[in-house]
């Protein structure tokens, strides 16, 4: 069997690393090569609440016509680099090569906010520096009151750096009409490193300006070098509450190895460890904050609730830190879980809203362990600069109890280049003394047709692979190269090291991505029905299939016969008793009343069980 080597980076990362946060996602496709290769992680994190605040100054660009400085205009200067703001109604150019996708930053409906497109716009080498300046505020009706500056942003950087001159992002505030600044770099951690992008980012700018607040100015400045682009709206400067708590994140995993599962078969089901990040946007220091849970089983009854033992002691304004709690709840019923979070301090809060954080994003399975959840909105084609070889993405998974992988489904793209391609999935093994993944075994190469574009293919080991309580392994779903090759669904923000892959050499690639692969382990062993299957007395058409399926028995003799359908994730969605079947049989499956998708026709007798899969149109 060829083998090939796999480092497992970061994997134990204690604390939570690999957050899984329940917001929208929206993520960068990942394209082919190069510098649109794809490393960025969005979770949308605009979630604070106004509260009885009261804004003094607002400003949403809808009915904006230039950014010239004139009247309420805002001002647009470029100091270097030709690359500046400008009003946009479309978000990012998107050009040739880059396919990442930019979600809105409405928060109503606005029709314009501001955009900066490095990529589009700028060059290799050059350095960039711009500039977008307000009108004179005057929010002298605020008093003496302390003030915050709020807005929300898009940031897609392309290479993390502490060298301020590239992808930074600077906020300056000046209280003499801008003859002096006082500047906030804002860009450390946005994206790549697990914060919100896009948020609405709120800064203290009390310390910052003096009463009685009537000349008042806001600059956002821009440093980069060709990076990807920074989008701005709903800027305001408001009242700045006294007690304000947010949950930026939650988290639910295991605390040793933090692997962030959406579905786990009932049989590797652990406990419940979660978490949440908490952050302090109000004025006040917070003390006492405690963590507030409850979960609720597939029929939403409560199976466990309480409050976390530990507490943050205090937290000042701007300051942010996680609480972990250990709920005592293990899964046990098929089907969908849902934890609320709340967090809690001395004070009353004066914005409760984001107070709470609901999470509804885990399933028990029969046999499916995957970590992607919510819209499957990207694809994955190649690693950057393995020029169109061979390549694969994956997955790491825990074992808890001995069981076996006895198939991978994996989703393709919904796209014509995946026809014709050619796939294969491997199972790999993480060996303790080497410190490195080793291939255990892979699937026979699979030709994808058009039926399987958007959906899961779900491919059968000859032999089920093996595994053991405390195995860690790698799942994954490769292609042989080509322009583009086929792509892999990816959906939903895992951790750094839980998605890997190999590369046209076989080299572990990379650990930094965050967005978890649709590729899951089916822990089934098929051995016996994929034997069965073969036999030419069970056919399913038309496949795929519109209003209805037929099932064909031919030459079929049986008693208590059951024809069972059932959904991608082995859930029967119906059942067809025919007893017993002497002969030729046909059975008509009704599928007006099905949503489109991957199902199984499985067909059950005293000699055993056959499965084919069809497609719902």
């Amino acid at each position: 069997m060829k083998k090939i080597y796999l480092s497992l980076v970061a994997v134990a990362m204690a604390g939570g690393v690999f957050a899984q946060a329940p917001y929208a996602t929206e993520q960068y496709d990942f394209a082919k090569t190069g510098k649109h290769s794809g490393q960025i992680t969005t979770v949308d994190g605009r979630t604070f609440d106004s509260g009885d605040r009261t804004d003094y100054y607002t400003e949403n660009f809808d009915a904006m016509s230039a950014l010239d400085g004139t009247g309420t205009n805002w001002l647009a200067e470029i100091a270097s680099g030709g690359v500046g703001f400008e009003l946009t109604s479309t978000g990012h150019a998107n050009d040739a090569g880059s396919t990442f996708t930019i979600p809105s930053l409405a928060t109503s409906t606005p029709t314009k906010w501001i955009l900066l497109d490095s990529d589009s716009d700028g060059s290799t080498g050059v350095i960039e520096s711009a500039t977008l300046t307000s009108p004179t505020i005057d929010a002298t009706a605020a008093g003496t009151l302390p003030l915050k500056l709020e807005f929300d942003q898009f940031f897609a950087e392309w290479e993390p750096t502490d060298d301020p001159e590239y992808d930074t992002l600077w906020v300056g505030i000046s209280d003499d009409d801008g003859a002096s600044w006082e500047e906030i770099r804002i860009s450390d951690g946005v994206g790549r490193e697990g914060r919100p992008n896009p948020e609405t980012v709120s800064l203290n700018i009390s310390s910052l300006v003096a009463p009685p607040y009537d000349e008042l100015k806001i600059r956002f400045r821009w440093d980069g070098s060709w990076a990807y682009g920074w989008q701005i709206d709903n800027v305001k400067i408001a009242e700045l509450p006294d007690n304000d708590l947010t949950v930026t994140s939650v988290f639910r995993g295991d605390l040793v190895n933090a692997f962030m599962y959406s579905k786990v078969p009932q049989a590797q089901a652990q406990e419940f460890i979660i978490g949440a990040d908490i952050q302090n946007i109000g004025f006040s220091d917070q003390t006492n904050i405690v963590l507030n849970w409850e979960i609720f089983d597939p029929s939403m009854s409560s199976v466990g609730s309480g409050t976390s033992s530990t507490s943050i002691a205090t937290l000042a304004n701007g300051e942010n830190d996680t609480i972990w709690v250990s709920t005592g709840v293990t899964p046990t019923e098929l089907g969908t879980y849902t934890i609320e979070y709340n967090v809690s301090a001395d004070a009353t809060d004066d914005a409760p809203a984001n107070n709470d954080v609901t999470d509804d994003y885990f399933e028990l399975t029969n046999d499916i362990y995957g970590a992607d959840y919510g819209d499957f909105s990207t694809s994955w084609y190649n690693w950057g600069g393995n020029d169109n070889l061979e390549a694969a993405i994956g997955n790491v998974y825990e074992i808890v109890t001995d069981g076996v992988i006895g198939a991978i489904d994996a989703q393709l793209d919904d796209s014509e280049n995946v026809v014709d391609e050619i796939v294969e999935y491997r199972v790999f093994k993480y060996d303790t003394d080497s410190e490195e993944f080793i291939e255990e075994d892979r699937t026979d190469e699979y030709t994808a047709v058009a039926s399987d574009q958007g959906n899961i293919v779900r491919i059968v080991f000859d032999s089920p692979v093996s595994v053991s309580a405390g195995d860690i392994v790698l799942v994954s779903a490769g292609h042989f190269g080509g322009d583009p090759g086929t792509g892999f669904r990816t959906a939903g923000k895992v951790g750094t090291g839980a998605v890997q892959g190999t590369d046209a050499v076989g080299a572990s690639l990379p650990t930094s991505s965050e967005i978890a692969a649709v590729v899951r382990a089916v822990m089934t062993d098929f051995t016996g029905e994929e034997e069965l299957a073969k036999m030419e007395n069970f056919s399913i058409y038309p496949n795929p299939a519109n209003d209805f399926l037929v099932v064909n028995l031919t030459l079929f003799e049986s008693e208590n016969t059951v024809v069972n359908v059932l959904d991608i994730t082995g859930k029967v969605v119906e059942t067809i008793n025919l007893g017993t079947v002497n002969g030729d049989s046909k059975v008509n499956i009704d599928l007006n009343e099905y949503t489109s998708g991957v199902y199984f026709i499985e067909m059950t007798n005293e000699d055993g069980k056959q499965v084919k899969k069809f497609i719902k149109k």
